[in-house]
């Protein structure tokens, strides 16, 4: 029994490091069209509304995206719930989460109608700075941004159902055609005699309504479990909503991170420099969305493998994760930082608004920094103890914003912020370390050892050499490949080398040979 227990385990490991390679593919197939057309429709979208009113919609969605941070707390809550179901395969049925989800769902809609239509209201009348004569389209904005909130937070029962079964093949399909749709959009308003800002807002929210219903269909044909009653599981409901609540206030704190600043830097500097906000983090977010794939393939897994005590997997995903999410942020991100103003120059033309140099610049170096934080927080998920570790996490990022104020009020220029953020963030990833080990064992020792020390060597070897060729050849389209091309290699051949251990090497011979028996970890 022993023997076939092994076995066993042998194949299942072997099929799900499959899943996983299989989902990591069709992620990046997916991740691969939609930075291209991501990237093409900012442009287009920047030409057609100009630098001041995509200034405007950047701040204005972005006031109402900041609320997201609930249905961000609350998909991640559905999905690990899900994911427990499908590990342990007793407790609480898939049925179950679904109505409970559902429940709460109905809750958060109304709280953030609620929230939208007063306070959201009055900050727009009283706080931002927008111009006159563009104060009806802002108004318009903010409405279409609001249901476009509501059918995301809508969508979520289905679209964790579809992240937790690990149908990543639709949710690439589905991603694509959102941005594609996005990219009709632009042109649509390029060339419209409408005004631009209103119907772009309008547009977009239809985009976000046909979405919801191609998640909802999927996931009610596909998943039988997914059920309607109206019965109300308080066994379920209370630890779903705190955990979520809980997951919730890390959300929080990056969301104050993120759009407090962008109000902040509205306050001081106006639309203009929001402009520059909104590009550099168009470009953090298409680099980013290389980390988010892979976290989406290893996040069932990861989770699963908690749920039936498989401690061993979790922290070899814990470690091969952390490193892998390093490595491909730092590989994209060093030579665009090298080549950032020519990137920009070919991307936008001269439509490049102030200070979006130096803000790309440090939003990718933090980035790249705190990469290393969210394989933490996916641990701190599976395990379900939430209150400490976002009680730190909130405390050091709210942090950044009263910060930030003290540097803006002294008469420091926009891009203060970017570094208070930064040390705040280094700082963050010491803490974030600390407060996992109260709720996961594991050795710190270790994992600086496996991870730390060899993630500094990669960021100190790889841009010698492009950044040399940066001071041999002139500027050119050809010197950019040239650049992009060493930095890949460079970056391959350290990893290799200097970050990847025996079982990690194995597997990423396997991939490039392709064997059948290609492993992610052993």
């Amino acid at each position: 029994m022993d023997v076939y227990r092994l076995f066993k385990l042998m194949s299942d490991r072997s099929s799900h490091n499959k899943r996983i390679a299989k989902n990591t593919l069709f992620l990046y197939l997916r991740m691969g069209l939609v930075l291209i057309v991501s990237l093409f429709s900012t442009r287009v979208v920047l030409q057609a509304l100009d630098i001041e009113d995509y200034g405007i919609n950047n701040v204005v969605s972005g006031f109402v995206t900041m609320f997201a941070f609930l249905n961000t707390s609350m998909s991640n809550g559905v999905q690990r719930f899900y994911n427990f179901s499908l590990g342990r395969k007793n407790g609480y049925s898939i049925k179950d989460v679904y109505n409970t989800a559902l429940q709460i769902q109905g809750i958060l809609v109304v709280i953030l109608l609620v929230l939208l239509e007063t306070f959201g209201m009055w900050y727009i009348h009283t706080q931002m700075v927008i111009p006159i004569d563009r104060f009806a389209a802002a108004q318009w904005v903010f409405q279409f941004s609001v249901l476009s909130l509501v059918l995301l937070v809508l969508q979520i029962p289905y679209s964790a159902a579809i992240m937790a079964y690990e149908k990543m093949d639709y949710y690439a399909y589905l991603s694509i055609f959102e941005v594609l749709a996005k990219l009709g959009v632009a042109y649509v308003i390029k060339y419209t005699t409408f005004d631009k800002l209103i119907l772009y807002g309008a547009f977009n929210m239809l985009v976000s309504l046909i979405c919801f219903f191609l998640y909802y269909g999927y996931a009610k044909c596909h998943f039988q479990d997914l059920k309607f009653d109206f019965i109300i599981r308080k066994q379920l409901f209370k630890p779903m909503l705190f955990f979520s609540g809980w997951n919730g206030l890390g959300s929080f704190a990056y969301m104050i991170k993120s759009q407090g600043l962008n109000m902040l830097l509205n306050v001081f500097f106006g639309p203009i420099v929001n402009a520059a906000r909104g590009v550099s983090n168009m470009v953090m977010s298409a680099i980013q969305g290389f980390q988010s794939n892979i976290v989406i393939a290893f996040r069932p897994q990861l989770i699963q493998s908690y749920a039936t005590g498989d401690n061993e997997r979790v922290l070899k995903l814990f470690y091969s994760l952390s490193k892998v999410s390093f490595i491909l942020l730092a590989m994209l991100s060093i030579p665009v930082i090298i080549e950032i103003e020519y990137i920009l120059h070919l991307w936008l033309g001269d439509t490049i608004p102030d200070y979006t140099i130096p803000f790309t610049i440090l939003v990718l170096v933090n980035m790249v920094i705190s990469s290393l934080n969210t394989p933490v927080s996916q641990v701190v998920h599976a395990t379900g103890k939430m209150k400490n570790y976002q009680i730190g996490t909130c405390l050091m990022v709210c942090s950044i914003l009263p910060v930030s104020w003290v540097f803006l009020k002294l008469g420091f220029d926009p891009v203060a912020v970017y570094w208070v953020s930064l040390i705040i963030t280094i700082i963050n990833q010491f803490v974030c370390n600390l407060l996992l080990k109260k709720v996961y064992p594991y050795s710190l020792k270790e994992y600086c050892r496996k991870v730390i020390i060899p993630c500094v060597a990669f960021v100190i070897l790889v841009p010698l050499l492009p950044f040399a060729i940066t001071m041999i050849f002139p500027v050119s389209f050809l010197r950019l490949l040239l650049t992009g091309a060493i930095s890949v290699l460079i970056s391959i051949t350290v990893s290799y080398i200097l970050v990847l251990d025996k079982s990690e090497r194995t597997m990423f011979l396997n991939f490039i040979k392709r064997k059948d028996d290609k492993r992610i970890i052993d």
